[in-house]
């Protein structure tokens, strides 16, 4: 025999409001309408749900176990909407986000960690790859969204959603009392002297450091140490006088700022715009919209020297 759980639910509120009466108004129906239900129930379980005659209504022992299910229910109900309505909400679900190795340590992790304190049932998992992973990856839905160096990207705009986040460059990168940053004019022959800290052999910025110290005018270089890991990096250059290039909002962190700085040297042409990447045909989750409006807030609040919205462009085909 099947009971049907609104019936359970009516039972459960005229228990707890007593009367037929206040139970209809409660729930939005008719006294002869929950008169029937109650008649119809003893009928088909062939037992007693209330003392007769009684004012307010007395549930009888059957009675009473039948309306505590009904409370199940209903509580049941109501929290099943809730989590709904958290989701909708984008605070509640899991995300998979990319990055560059730098990307994920100065910037997008710090990002990730405000966004979740509000949000403790959301999961995110940020996979540090470089390119050309991160692109394949989130072409195949494997990732949400990958925030990148948009002129990385190769495929056409028919299949990634771009959204540009902030405009940035290149940087020659010390201690900020390494001896070069003493000097006025800081020639090639000064960068050639000094020891480098090399990228790994996947990520653009050592292609980038190549390009850039040539168009310097640097031939030959010292390289003392190699790293896929940013904080590695960022470790040997707090404690020794090596030199790297790095993007520019590297710097931008409590742990780099007192003890690392960018050499007084101007790279030309090194701009590159910095954005989020999302599959261009899949349907977003509340989660990622909320992601998203986050990250872009995250830029505007904590680097506000940023050109918000980069007119650059992806840089793609």
């Amino acid at each position: 025999m099947n009971i049907d759980p609104r019936h359970l639910e009516q039972l459960a509120a005229i228990v707890e409001f007593g009367t037929l009466n206040e139970a209809a108004k409660r729930l939005g129906t008719s006294q002869p309408a929950l008169s029937r239900m109650i008649t119809n129930l003893e009928t088909r379980m062939g037992v007693q749900l209330f003392e007769r005659s009684t004012r307010p209504l007395i549930p009888t022992e059957v009675g009473k176990k039948l309306a505590n299910h009904g409370r199940t229910i209903k509580l049941t109900r109501q929290r099943a909407l809730e989590d709904v309505q958290i989701v909708l909400g984008g605070m509640s679900g899991q995300l998979k986000i990319g990055a560059p190795p730098f990307l994920c340590e100065r910037l997008v992790g710090d990002a990730i960690s405000s966004f979740l304190q509000p949000r403790p049932d959301t999961e995110i998992k940020l996979i540090a790859e470089y390119f050309p992973q991160l692109e394949r990856r989130v072409l195949l839905n494997q990732l949400d969204v990958v925030i990148c160096p948009l002129r990385l990207l190769t495929s056409s705009k028919n299949d990634l959603s771009v959204e540009p986040l902030f405009r940035d460059d290149h940087v020659i990168v010390g201690r900020a009392d390494h001896w070069l940053s003493q000097k006025s004019e800081i020639t090639a022959r000064d960068l050639e002297r000094a020891t480098w800290i090399s990228h790994s052999e996947h990520s653009m910025l050592q292609s980038d450091m190549a390009a850039l110290l040539t168009s310097l005018g640097v031939s030959t270089l010292k390289f003392a140490f190699q790293s896929e890991s940013a904080g590695a990096i960022l470790e040997m250059l707090r404690n020794t006088d090596f030199l790297t290039v790095l993007p520019r909002y590297a710097l931008r962190h409590s742990a780099a700022k007192d003890s690392l700085a960018p050499l007084p040297i101007h790279i030309g042409a090194s701009a590159m715009s910095v954005g989020m990447v999302t599959p261009q045909n899949r349907l977003e989750s509340p989660l990622l919209a909320a992601f998203s409006a986050h990250m872009r807030d995250y830029v505007f609040s904590e680097l506000p020297e940023l050109q918000q919205q980069s007119p650059l462009g992806d840089g793609r085909m």
